[in-house]
Protein backbone atom coordinates (compact mmCIF):
# COMPACT_ATOMS: atom_id res chain seq x y z
CA UNK A 1 0.00 0.00 0.00
CA UNK A 2 1.06 3.41 -0.89
CA UNK A 3 1.71 5.84 2.02
CA UNK A 4 -0.31 9.08 2.60
CA UNK A 5 2.72 10.70 1.54
CA UNK A 6 3.27 9.23 -1.33
CA UNK A 7 -0.15 9.69 -2.40
CA UNK A 8 -0.31 13.60 -2.52
CA UNK A 9 2.71 13.20 -4.46
CA UNK A 10 1.46 10.98 -6.33
CA UNK A 11 -2.37 12.98 -6.79
CA UNK A 12 -0.54 16.62 -7.67
CA UNK A 13 1.35 14.98 -9.91
CA UNK A 14 -1.26 13.21 -12.06
CA UNK A 15 -3.36 15.84 -11.95
CA UNK A 16 -1.16 18.98 -13.06
CA UNK A 17 0.13 16.72 -15.66
CA UNK A 18 -3.04 15.48 -17.19
CA UNK A 19 -4.31 19.51 -16.75
CA UNK A 20 -0.87 20.54 -18.72
CA UNK A 21 -1.58 17.76 -21.18
CA UNK A 22 -5.36 19.47 -21.37
CA UNK A 23 -4.05 23.01 -21.54
CA UNK A 24 -1.95 22.49 -24.98
CA UNK A 25 -4.40 20.83 -26.41
CA UNK A 26 -7.30 23.11 -25.88
CA UNK A 27 -5.49 26.46 -26.45
CA UNK A 28 -4.22 25.01 -29.68
CA UNK A 29 -7.90 24.32 -30.26
CA UNK A 30 -9.56 27.77 -29.55
CA UNK A 31 -6.76 29.79 -30.88
CA UNK A 32 -6.02 28.27 -33.63
CA UNK A 33 -8.24 29.91 -36.05
CA UNK A 34 -8.17 33.88 -34.62
CA UNK A 35 -4.10 32.81 -34.61
CA UNK A 36 -4.21 32.11 -38.32
CA UNK A 37 -6.25 35.44 -38.94
CA UNK A 38 -4.09 37.42 -36.79
CA UNK A 39 -0.64 36.15 -36.81
CA UNK A 40 -0.66 34.07 -40.41
CA UNK A 41 0.31 30.87 -38.64
CA UNK A 42 -2.29 28.56 -36.72
CA UNK A 43 0.68 27.80 -33.72
CA UNK A 44 1.63 31.12 -33.24
CA UNK A 45 -0.73 31.40 -29.84
CA UNK A 46 0.45 27.60 -28.91
CA UNK A 47 3.84 28.34 -29.41
CA UNK A 48 3.78 31.59 -26.91
CA UNK A 49 1.95 29.16 -24.89
CA UNK A 50 3.85 26.36 -24.80
CA UNK A 51 7.27 28.70 -24.35
CA UNK A 52 5.15 30.09 -21.11
CA UNK A 53 4.05 26.39 -19.88
CA UNK A 54 8.24 25.30 -20.48
CA UNK A 55 8.90 28.52 -18.50
CA UNK A 56 6.69 27.47 -15.80
CA UNK A 57 7.97 24.07 -15.41
CA UNK A 58 11.59 25.13 -15.16
CA UNK A 59 9.71 27.97 -12.12
CA UNK A 60 8.05 24.48 -10.41
CA UNK A 61 10.92 22.60 -10.74
CA UNK A 62 13.34 25.34 -8.98
CA UNK A 63 10.58 25.34 -6.38
CA UNK A 64 10.32 22.15 -5.51
CA UNK A 65 13.90 22.80 -4.17
CA UNK A 66 13.10 25.23 -1.97
CA UNK A 67 12.68 25.15 1.94
CA UNK A 68 9.72 26.28 3.00
CA UNK A 69 11.38 28.09 6.13
CA UNK A 70 13.18 30.11 3.39
CA UNK A 71 9.79 31.11 1.54
CA UNK A 72 8.52 32.06 5.86
CA UNK A 73 11.73 34.24 6.36
CA UNK A 74 10.96 36.69 2.92
CA UNK A 75 7.31 36.35 3.67
CA UNK A 76 7.17 39.97 4.98
CA UNK A 77 9.44 41.74 1.93
CA UNK A 78 7.26 39.63 -0.65
CA UNK A 79 4.09 41.02 0.86
CA UNK A 80 5.66 44.82 0.60
CA UNK A 81 6.90 44.21 -3.16
CA UNK A 82 3.84 42.96 -4.01
CA UNK A 83 1.99 46.00 -2.52
CA UNK A 84 3.66 48.17 -4.09
CA UNK A 85 3.62 46.26 -7.87
CA UNK A 86 0.20 46.69 -7.29
CA UNK A 87 0.63 50.78 -6.55
CA UNK A 88 3.49 50.96 -10.16
CA UNK A 89 0.52 49.26 -11.94
CA UNK A 90 -2.12 52.08 -10.82
CA UNK A 91 0.54 54.61 -12.02
CA UNK A 92 1.68 53.01 -15.25
CA UNK A 93 -0.01 50.04 -15.91
CA UNK A 94 -0.98 48.82 -18.96
CA UNK A 95 -4.30 48.56 -20.11
CA UNK A 96 -7.08 46.25 -21.85
CA UNK A 97 -10.61 45.38 -21.22
CA UNK A 98 -11.13 48.37 -18.71
CA UNK A 99 -8.71 47.20 -16.88
CA UNK A 100 -5.25 48.14 -15.74
CA UNK A 101 -3.51 45.08 -14.41
CA UNK A 102 -0.12 44.63 -16.15
CA UNK A 103 3.61 45.59 -16.03
CA UNK A 104 4.92 45.84 -19.50
CA UNK A 105 8.77 45.30 -19.95
CA UNK A 106 9.67 45.16 -23.62
CA UNK A 107 7.27 42.69 -25.29
CA UNK A 108 6.66 40.77 -21.94
CA UNK A 109 3.50 41.85 -19.80
CA UNK A 110 3.56 40.94 -16.19
CA UNK A 111 -0.20 40.76 -13.84
CA UNK A 112 1.18 41.86 -10.45
CA UNK A 113 -2.07 40.72 -9.01
CA UNK A 114 -1.25 37.19 -9.35
CA UNK A 115 1.58 37.60 -8.00
CA UNK A 116 -0.26 39.00 -4.86
CA UNK A 117 -2.32 35.85 -4.01
CA UNK A 118 0.72 34.35 -3.36
CA UNK A 119 2.49 36.93 -1.33
CA UNK A 120 -0.91 37.13 1.05
CA UNK A 121 -1.32 33.41 1.43
CA UNK A 122 2.48 33.18 2.40
CA UNK A 123 2.81 36.61 4.97
CA UNK A 124 -0.99 34.97 6.48
CA UNK A 125 0.82 31.35 6.63
CA UNK A 126 3.87 32.93 8.26
CA UNK A 127 1.63 35.49 10.89
CA UNK A 128 -0.62 32.11 11.96
CA UNK A 129 2.72 30.34 12.47
CA UNK A 130 4.29 32.98 14.78
CA UNK A 131 0.31 34.02 16.32
CA UNK A 132 -1.43 30.34 16.32
CA UNK A 133 -1.64 31.04 20.44
CA UNK A 134 -3.55 33.84 20.00
CA UNK A 135 -5.85 33.20 16.83
CA UNK A 136 -8.61 32.77 18.98
CA UNK A 137 -8.77 36.35 20.13
CA UNK A 138 -10.66 38.61 18.31
CA UNK A 139 -7.59 41.53 17.28
CA UNK A 140 -4.80 38.99 16.41
CA UNK A 141 -7.39 36.46 14.91
CA UNK A 142 -9.43 38.84 13.19
CA UNK A 143 -8.57 42.85 12.71
CA UNK A 144 -4.91 42.36 11.72
CA UNK A 145 -5.58 39.41 9.16
CA UNK A 146 -8.37 41.36 7.81
CA UNK A 147 -6.47 44.81 7.55
CA UNK A 148 -4.27 42.82 5.76
CA UNK A 149 -6.73 41.27 2.93
CA UNK A 150 -8.80 45.08 2.81
CA UNK A 151 -5.11 46.84 2.02
CA UNK A 152 -4.75 44.34 -0.98
CA UNK A 153 -8.52 44.43 -1.71
CA UNK A 154 -7.91 48.46 -1.95
CA UNK A 155 -5.07 48.06 -4.55
CA UNK A 156 -6.91 45.37 -6.54
CA UNK A 157 -10.24 46.96 -6.78
CA UNK A 158 -8.53 50.01 -8.23
CA UNK A 159 -7.46 48.59 -11.17
CA UNK A 160 -10.16 46.84 -11.18
CA UNK A 161 -9.95 42.96 -10.47
CA UNK A 162 -12.74 41.92 -8.74
CA UNK A 163 -11.62 38.21 -9.31
CA UNK A 164 -8.46 38.10 -7.83
CA UNK A 165 -10.14 40.14 -4.68
CA UNK A 166 -12.55 37.22 -4.39
CA UNK A 167 -10.02 34.71 -4.24
CA UNK A 168 -7.95 36.34 -1.61
CA UNK A 169 -11.10 36.49 0.61
CA UNK A 170 -12.33 33.29 -0.16
CA UNK A 171 -8.54 31.76 0.48
CA UNK A 172 -7.49 33.89 3.70
CA UNK A 173 -11.29 32.87 5.05
CA UNK A 174 -10.15 29.13 4.65
CA UNK A 175 -6.93 29.72 6.77
CA UNK A 176 -8.13 31.88 9.17
CA UNK A 177 -10.64 28.54 9.36
CA UNK A 178 -7.75 26.41 10.91
CA UNK A 179 -7.46 28.59 13.83
CA UNK A 180 -9.75 31.80 14.33
CA UNK A 181 -13.27 31.35 16.55
CA UNK A 182 -15.92 30.23 13.34
CA UNK A 183 -18.20 32.82 15.16
CA UNK A 184 -15.69 35.56 14.71
CA UNK A 185 -15.03 34.66 10.68
CA UNK A 186 -18.67 34.46 10.24
CA UNK A 187 -20.08 38.18 11.37
CA UNK A 188 -16.52 39.26 9.42
CA UNK A 189 -17.20 36.90 6.28
CA UNK A 190 -21.39 38.65 6.73
CA UNK A 191 -19.38 42.01 6.50
CA UNK A 192 -17.03 41.11 4.15
CA UNK A 193 -20.46 40.11 1.72
CA UNK A 194 -22.24 42.71 2.73
CA UNK A 195 -19.25 44.83 1.34
CA UNK A 196 -18.67 43.05 -2.32
CA UNK A 197 -22.72 43.79 -2.70
CA UNK A 198 -22.08 47.27 -2.09
CA UNK A 199 -19.29 47.51 -4.46
CA UNK A 200 -21.24 45.60 -7.18
CA UNK A 201 -24.52 48.06 -6.40
CA UNK A 202 -22.62 50.93 -6.61
CA UNK A 203 -21.06 50.12 -10.05
CA UNK A 204 -22.95 49.84 -13.40
CA UNK A 205 -20.67 47.33 -14.66
CA UNK A 206 -20.63 44.96 -12.23
CA UNK A 207 -24.22 45.69 -11.76
CA UNK A 208 -25.12 44.76 -15.34
CA UNK A 209 -23.17 41.57 -14.72
CA UNK A 210 -25.51 40.83 -12.15
CA UNK A 211 -28.56 41.28 -14.25
CA UNK A 212 -26.90 39.38 -16.80
CA UNK A 213 -26.33 36.73 -14.68
CA UNK A 214 -29.62 36.01 -13.15
CA UNK A 215 -31.33 36.54 -16.90
CA UNK A 216 -29.05 36.47 -19.75
CA UNK A 217 -31.82 36.08 -22.24
CA UNK A 218 -33.25 39.77 -21.61
CA UNK A 219 -29.83 41.08 -23.17
CA UNK A 220 -28.73 38.26 -25.12
CA UNK A 221 -26.62 40.93 -27.64
CA UNK A 222 -25.33 43.02 -24.95
CA UNK A 223 -24.58 42.33 -21.07
CA UNK A 224 -25.48 38.36 -21.58
CA UNK A 225 -23.44 37.63 -24.23
CA UNK A 226 -20.98 35.94 -23.40
CA UNK A 227 -23.15 33.93 -20.74
CA UNK A 228 -25.92 32.92 -23.41
CA UNK A 229 -22.84 31.95 -25.65
CA UNK A 230 -20.99 29.72 -22.78
CA UNK A 231 -24.18 28.17 -22.34
CA UNK A 232 -24.41 26.96 -25.75
CA UNK A 233 -21.09 25.95 -25.80
CA UNK A 234 -22.14 23.74 -22.80
CA UNK A 235 -25.24 22.58 -23.81
CA UNK A 236 -24.02 21.73 -27.39
CA UNK A 237 -21.48 19.25 -26.22
CA UNK A 238 -24.02 16.59 -25.37
CA UNK A 239 -22.14 13.53 -23.34
CA UNK A 240 -19.53 13.24 -25.61
CA UNK A 241 -18.54 16.50 -27.60
CA UNK A 242 -18.25 17.57 -30.93
CA UNK A 243 -14.96 15.91 -31.04
CA UNK A 244 -11.97 17.92 -30.13
CA UNK A 245 -11.23 21.16 -32.31
CA UNK A 246 -14.60 20.38 -34.21
CA UNK A 247 -16.58 23.16 -31.84
CA UNK A 248 -18.24 25.94 -33.11
CA UNK A 249 -18.49 28.59 -30.52
CA UNK A 250 -14.73 29.39 -30.19
CA UNK A 251 -15.16 30.76 -33.94
CA UNK A 252 -15.62 34.68 -33.28
CA UNK A 253 -18.62 33.82 -31.08
CA UNK A 254 -17.55 33.28 -27.52
CA UNK A 255 -15.42 35.65 -26.26
CA UNK A 256 -12.29 35.06 -24.15
CA UNK A 257 -12.69 31.02 -25.40
CA UNK A 258 -8.62 30.44 -24.69
CA UNK A 259 -8.87 32.40 -21.32
CA UNK A 260 -12.13 32.60 -19.09
CA UNK A 261 -14.04 30.96 -21.03
CA UNK A 262 -11.86 27.44 -22.12
CA UNK A 263 -14.11 25.26 -19.92
CA UNK A 264 -17.04 26.00 -21.86
CA UNK A 265 -15.12 25.39 -25.00
CA UNK A 266 -13.85 21.62 -23.24
CA UNK A 267 -17.46 21.34 -22.36
CA UNK A 268 -18.13 21.73 -26.15
CA UNK A 269 -15.63 19.71 -27.61
CA UNK A 270 -15.25 17.05 -25.21
CA UNK A 271 -18.54 16.73 -23.88
CA UNK A 272 -20.50 15.86 -20.42
CA UNK A 273 -17.63 13.33 -20.09
CA UNK A 274 -14.67 15.97 -20.63
CA UNK A 275 -16.13 18.30 -18.91
CA UNK A 276 -16.74 16.28 -15.55
CA UNK A 277 -12.81 14.47 -16.22
CA UNK A 278 -11.92 18.00 -15.55
CA UNK A 279 -13.69 18.84 -12.44
CA UNK A 280 -12.50 15.13 -10.96
CA UNK A 281 -8.73 16.81 -11.67
CA UNK A 282 -9.49 19.30 -9.77
CA UNK A 283 -11.04 17.80 -6.64
CA UNK A 284 -7.78 15.10 -6.80
CA UNK A 285 -5.66 18.01 -6.68
CA UNK A 286 -7.54 19.17 -3.87
CA UNK A 287 -7.21 16.11 -1.89
CA UNK A 288 -4.14 15.39 -2.50
CA UNK A 289 -3.44 19.27 -1.13
CA UNK A 290 -5.37 18.68 1.68
CA UNK A 291 -4.56 15.32 2.95
CA UNK A 292 -0.47 17.23 3.35
CA UNK A 293 -2.26 19.65 5.19
CA UNK A 294 -3.68 17.25 7.44
CA UNK A 295 -0.21 15.27 7.63
CA UNK A 296 1.36 18.65 8.64
CA UNK A 297 -1.61 20.25 11.09
CA UNK A 298 0.41 19.65 13.69
CA UNK A 299 2.88 23.10 12.78
CA UNK A 300 0.25 25.87 11.92
CA UNK A 301 2.50 27.25 9.42
CA UNK A 302 3.32 24.45 6.88
CA UNK A 303 -0.71 23.83 7.41
CA UNK A 304 -2.04 27.18 6.62
CA UNK A 305 0.56 27.08 3.79
CA UNK A 306 -0.54 24.14 1.97
CA UNK A 307 -4.18 25.03 2.75
CA UNK A 308 -3.34 28.62 1.16
CA UNK A 309 -1.12 27.16 -1.88
CA UNK A 310 -3.84 24.49 -2.53
CA UNK A 311 -6.99 26.71 -2.64
CA UNK A 312 -4.84 29.63 -4.91
CA UNK A 313 -5.63 26.44 -7.61
CA UNK A 314 -9.11 25.03 -6.48
CA UNK A 315 -10.91 28.13 -5.39
CA UNK A 316 -10.33 30.09 -8.45
CA UNK A 317 -10.91 26.79 -10.40
CA UNK A 318 -14.11 26.15 -9.45
CA UNK A 319 -15.53 29.53 -9.02
CA UNK A 320 -14.32 29.55 -12.96
CA UNK A 321 -16.27 26.42 -13.95
CA UNK A 322 -19.45 28.13 -12.10
CA UNK A 323 -19.25 30.98 -13.89
CA UNK A 324 -19.32 29.11 -17.70
CA UNK A 325 -22.02 27.22 -16.16
CA UNK A 326 -24.12 30.14 -14.98
CA UNK A 327 -23.96 28.88 -11.80
CA UNK A 328 -22.12 32.55 -10.53
CA UNK A 329 -21.93 35.60 -12.07
CA UNK A 330 -19.31 36.52 -14.73
CA UNK A 331 -15.80 37.55 -13.54
CA UNK A 332 -12.47 38.02 -15.04
CA UNK A 333 -11.00 34.41 -13.65
CA UNK A 334 -9.20 32.07 -15.98
CA UNK A 335 -8.85 28.44 -15.51
CA UNK A 336 -5.66 27.49 -13.50
CA UNK A 337 -3.39 25.05 -15.50
CA UNK A 338 -5.49 25.19 -18.93
CA UNK A 339 -6.17 28.39 -19.65
CA UNK A 340 -4.17 30.83 -21.96
CA UNK A 341 -2.39 33.18 -19.65
CA UNK A 342 1.62 33.60 -18.77
CA UNK A 343 1.72 35.01 -15.46
CA UNK A 344 -0.93 33.00 -14.13
CA UNK A 345 0.39 30.06 -15.73
CA UNK A 346 4.03 30.55 -14.17
CA UNK A 347 2.55 31.35 -10.84
CA UNK A 348 0.34 28.44 -10.57
CA UNK A 349 2.91 25.99 -11.75
CA UNK A 350 5.25 28.03 -8.67
CA UNK A 351 2.34 27.02 -6.41
CA UNK A 352 2.76 23.30 -7.22
CA UNK A 353 6.18 23.52 -7.10
CA UNK A 354 6.28 24.51 -3.47
CA UNK A 355 3.40 22.03 -2.50
CA UNK A 356 4.97 18.91 -4.01
CA UNK A 357 8.18 19.97 -1.33
CA UNK A 358 5.82 20.51 0.92
CA UNK A 359 4.63 16.95 0.36
CA UNK A 360 8.19 15.80 1.60
CA UNK A 361 8.10 16.81 4.60
CA UNK A 362 7.30 14.73 7.55
CA UNK A 363 5.05 15.65 10.08
CA UNK A 364 7.88 15.94 12.82
CA UNK A 365 9.40 18.52 10.52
Amino acid sequence: MLSAKTKSETGLLLATTLLLALSVLMVFSTTAVSSAELHGASTAFLNKHVIQLFLGVVVCFAFTRLSPWTIERYAFPLLVVSALLLLFVLGVGQSAGGATRWIGIGPLRFQPGELAKVAVVIYMSSYIGRHHHRMYSFVPGVVVPLGVVTLFAVLLLAQPDFGTTSIILCVVFLQLLLVSRLTHLVSVGFGALCTLGMLIAISPYRFRRVEAFMNPMNDASGSGYQLVQSLIAVGSGGLFGEGLGAGKQKLFYLPAAHTDFIFAVVAEELGLIGACGVVLLFLVFALSGYSIARRLSGEPFLCSLVVGLTSIVVVPAFLNMGVVLGILPTKGLVLPLVAYGGTAMVVNLAVVGILFRLAQLDDRE
